[in-house]
């Protein structure tokens, strides 16, 4: 953790001195820090991170590193590196001799680095906010190559669907439904309300370094949509990523996938260029209701980045992606003659996605840094015979600026988020635009074994005026290897119905939206509790969380009031999540051997004005993950198994003679993924999914009118597609 005073250039010392209340300082000394990463055998680990009193550098390809412009005294050095575990070391300044710095291999990254907790570069074990770390290792054990799916191995975490014919889906965080979590890609929130259930699936895991999640409200740091937590996806470093690599695939089910990617060689400037190239075209109806049981897909994801470093110090990024799909479900015999048909029923959505991001770090100005995104993503949809036409551009817009004097780390900065939206259903009569500013201001005061940190996000809307967001969060150390962290915060969230709840635009069903929709807002408070127990060189972590939310104003559609109609309109009582979540993990013989288990009871519900309670459709009451990887000695095998166990649920009614069971069975899902280790970044590998051939029965109404009223997709709690087996592989050349 950086907790050393951090002082600014000469150039802007007169702002932080105004900012912090004080004189401006007098042009100061300065010494640097010079040295060596290397690994416990001697070798040297190039392009390793070094990170003190607020500066950031990396190393070069004999792993040599300079830090320069520090103050005098003693500061805290953070070093890390892909592969290698966090350290982190205090040292005095200046220095008598170069330094050498040890990392020792840890392919879990259990001590990872992270940004999303609070928008600032520190490792996992220091941040006050908890923040789950995936690593893309860990992704890679998966059964599947869709991320979306791999997350619902994560505890806490679930995906659902939102409709069995075109399997439309989200991420659910302690049962709150998909849209209540943001989706970010390096830090960014890009994704919006349009793309909520279709980012996640267009993104080439290959590309990816690792995910980080947080579980919680974090509207303080990203604004709307981060009710429920975040989801950020950080993608690889080109100077870290194989210099080139191909993971091509094959399901039992004609399901090709084929990832590509080549990256520049390392320098000032480095460059990755990646693609990923899917389809499935098999029509498979196992469960003979006359519709596909999984949908029929094509894609196409361009995807390049480009990093600029000068001196050691990061100077920008830019990253632009090109996403194309489009997928059918529905009856066998559909054609795209019959798009929009009154009589051959299908649902075919075409998805056009482009995203620019970027960062800027001025130079003189090392302690600034400007971030902005913009992203076009458009839809060309039939749902039966209801067309949906939609239209998304949105624009963000952020500068941070952060300093740590003595105790403090200060994060302070303005946003300006831009929204134009349109589409062709009834809530939208016209165009949306929307203009939001903001600012936002954060301070994590640190002693020895207590952390603090207070953050207020402020939010001006023309339609509702100024929100307030605000959050705190400690972190106590009462014994060594024991962390204590609480969190609370508010949050908020401006719903649009129709890119949100697929239910609006399929089945027979009208729409009604009952009153002008007013925000939904949520309090929240969460208590986590991390203990390290020590076993030799192959600790176990322990995880406890408690979490309870309370919502207001909240959105909920109504299907019981009118069998022809879905009312939407703001809870006139409350609603509340609430629950435990208790998770362990182990490393054994440095990735020899990994286990985790992890266990979610949760009470999700809707109390009316009179104390009447309703539990939360599709919301488990109980959930339990559990995974093991098992890298044989003997021979170059790796064996990977994950099994989720998911409770009863609470799930939708339907009037005679359509009654459907209003709570679903307990059931559970396994895979099994077996990869051949070979030379390289490469492996051959034959994975699984769901081994015990578990599928829901069919999840559609009344599939023999598919146009009449009583048409409905929604009724979807567990998996509809069986027992698939798939062949690969991926073969990379490292550096």
């Amino acid at each position: 953790m950086i907790d050393s005073p951090h002082r600014l250039r000469a150039s802007v010392g007169t702002l932080l001195a105004l900012l912090l209340g004080g004189a401006a300082p007098a042009a100061a000394q300065t010494e640097e820090l010079r040295g060596r990463v290397l690994q416990e055998d001697g070798r040297p680990i190039p392009w390793a991170t070094v990170a003190a009193a607020g500066s950031q550098v990396v190393a070069d390809a004999d792993a040599r590193f300079r830090l320069a412009g520090l103050q005098r005294g003693t500061l805290m050095l953070v070093v890390s590196a892909p592969g290698f575990g966090v350290t982190e070391r205090r040292v005095d300044v200046p220095a008598a001799d170069d330094l050498v710095v040890v990392l020792r291999p840890d392919p879990v990254a259990l001590d990872a680095l992270t940004v999303t907790g609070t928008m600032k570069r520190v490792s996992v074990a220091a941040s006050p906010v908890k923040v789950e770390v995936i690593p893309a290792a860990v992704l890679a054990r998966s059964a599947t190559n869709n991320l979306t799916e791999a997350l619902r191995h994560v505890n806490g975490v679930a995906t659902q669907l939102d409709c069995g014919v075109c399997y439309t889906n989200g991420i659910r965080i302690h049962g709150m439904a998909g849209p209540y979590t943001a989706v970010l890609i390096d830090g960014m929130p890009i994704m919006g309300a349009l793309a909520s259930v279709y980012g996640l699936n267009g993104i080439n895991p290959s590309l990816i370094e690792q995910v980080e999640i947080v579980k919680g409200p974090s509207s303080t740091l990203y604004g709307s949509e981060a009710m429920a937590g975040v989801v950020n996806v950080v993608t690889k470093d080109p100077r870290f990523a194989p210099r080139w690599s191909v993971d091509a695939s094959a399901s039992d089910d004609a399901e090709a996938n084929l990832d590509f990617a080549f990256t520049t060689e390392p320098g000032e400037l480095s460059a990755l260029f990646s693609g990923n190239v899917a389809y499935d075209g098999r029509y498979v109806d196992d469960n003979d209701d006359g519709f596909s049981d999984f949908p029929l897909e094509r894609r196409a994801v361009l995807f390049a980045k480009a990093d600029l470093h000068r001196d050691g110090r990061p100077r920008g990024a830019l990253t632009a992606r090109a996403f194309f799909e489009e997928r059918f479900g529905g009856v066998e015999g559909f054609t795209p003659t019959h798009r929009g048909s009154d009589s051959v029923y299908g649902e075919s959505i075409r998805t056009g996605r482009m995203e620019l991001l970027g960062t800027w770090h001025p130079g003189p100005l090392p302690s600034l840094r400007v971030e902005g995104s913009f992203t076009l993503h458009t839809q060309d949809s039939y749902y039966g015979a209801t067309p949906f036409q939609a239209d998304q551009r949105t624009a963000l817009l952020n500068a941070l600026w952060s300093a740590s004097p003595g105790r403090h780390d200060l994060l302070a900065g303005l946003t300006l988020r831009h929204l134009h939206y349109d589409d062709d259903t009834p809530a939208t009569a016209r165009a949306e635009r929307r203009v939001v500013p903001g600012l936002l201001v954060q301070d994590e005061v640190r002693w020895d074994r207590l952390s603090l940190l207070a953050g207020l996000r402020v939010d001006r809307h023309a339609e509702h005026g100024t929100i307030l967001s605000p959050r705190v969060a400690a972190k106590w150390e009462p014994w060594e290897h024991t962390a204590v962290r609480l969190n609370a915060g508010t949050g908020f969230r401006v719903v649009s119905v129709f890119t949100e709840d697929h239910a609006a635009l399929t089945g027979a069903r009208d729409v009604v939206l009952e009153d002008a929709l007013a925000p939904e807002r949520s309090r929240s408070v969460t208590l986590n509790l991390n203990q390290v127990v020590e076993m030799g060189p192959h600790p176990m972590m322990i995880d406890l969380d408690l979490f309870h939310t309370r919502f207001s104003n909240k959105i909920v559609p109504d299907y019981d009031r009118d069998p022809d109609l879905i009312v939407y309109g703001n809870l006139d009582g409350h609603a509340i999540s609430r629950g435990v979540s208790l998770a362990l993990n182990q490393n054994v013989g440095f990735d020899r051997f990994l286990y985790s288990f992890g266990v979610t009871w949760q009470d999700v519900f809707q109390v009316a004005p009179d104390g009447a309670r309703a539990r939360e459709l599709f919301a488990p009451e109980l959930r339990g993950v559990a995974s093991a990887t098992l890298a044989l000695r003997s021979l170059p095998l790796t064996l990977d198994y994950s099994a989720t166990v998911t409770g009863p649920m609470r799930l939708p009614s339907y009037p005679a003679p359509f009654e459907r069971p209003e709570r679903s069975p307990t059931f559970a899902l396994h895979d099994v993924r077996l990869a051949w280790r070979l030379p390289q970044e490469s492996e051959l590998y034959l994975a699984i999914a769901n081994v015990l051939d578990h599928v829901q029965p069919s999840p559609l109404v009344d599939p023999e009118r598919p146009f009449g009223d009583a048409f409905d997709t929604s009724y979807v709690y567990g998996p509809l597609r069986g027992r698939s087996l798939r062949l690969g592989l991926r073969y990379g050349v490292a550096r």
